[in-house]
């Protein structure tokens, strides 16, 4: 298991959206202590969204329509005071990277600032390996028309031109998938395109 390293809060900007309150006084109080500037305001403008950090946000009051965005750039933590359903299923809805309950004392925004980067850092890596894999499989039947073209020209088996196209997309510095992409938009030049198929053709 990997070691995680606990962040370094200083400098960062929060945003803090809720009505000035006891819980927010006590929130700017622990957030100083870290050198986290924040900013409280009530009710929500998209526009100072752009230069934070991280977020808090109101549960109890929170509207569809809060946030400037349909998934998260940045991490956000909810402020819950109310556990009615309803508002919970509502702040579920967000997909906030951590929570914080009031009322809000001398303890416990540092572990929820710890958590919620750590989980958006998380997320964020989970959702491009999900891309990644997502565009394999759509280039997938891109790579096969390769190989078997590869095949054909050098008279080899799948495994001896996948192996191929492999190391001509290693020597490019790119994916797999990215050079038979490249390979195939040189069609009219496809055999002079690779090193390997160059050679073979000329020996033949």
């Amino acid at each position: 298991m990997s070691k995680q390293v606990i962040p370094n809060f200083s400098n960062k900007q929060a945003l803090i959206i809720h009505r000035a309150d006891n819980n927010v006084d006590a929130l700017l109080s622990q957030l100083r202590r870290f050198n986290i500037e924040a900013v409280c305001q009530w009710p929500p403008r998209a526009k100072d969204f752009g230069p934070v950090d991280i977020v808090f946000f109101d549960v109890d009051n929170g509207f569809d329509g809060m946030f400037p965005w349909s998934q998260a750039p940045i991490p956000l933590i909810a402020i819950i005071g109310s556990e009615t359903p309803g508002r919970l299923a509502w702040a579920i809805s967000q997909n906030p990277s951590a929570y914080l309950t009031t009322p809000i004392g001398s303890k416990g925004v540092f572990q929820a600032l710890v958590t919620a980067f750590h989980n958006h850092t998380d997320r964020a890596d989970l959702q491009r390996e999900v891309a990644d894999l997502r565009e394999r499989l759509r280039c997938r039947p891109l790579v096969v028309h390769t190989i078997l073209r590869v095949m054909s020209v050098l008279g080899i088996d799948d495994d001896a031109a996948f192996h191929l196209i492999r190391d001509e997309s290693m020597r490019r510095r790119i994916s797999v998938e990215a050079c038979c992409q490249e390979l195939e938009a040189q069609a009219d030049s496809f055999l002079s395109t690779i090193p390997e198929l160059s050679r073979s053709v000329a020996r033949n």
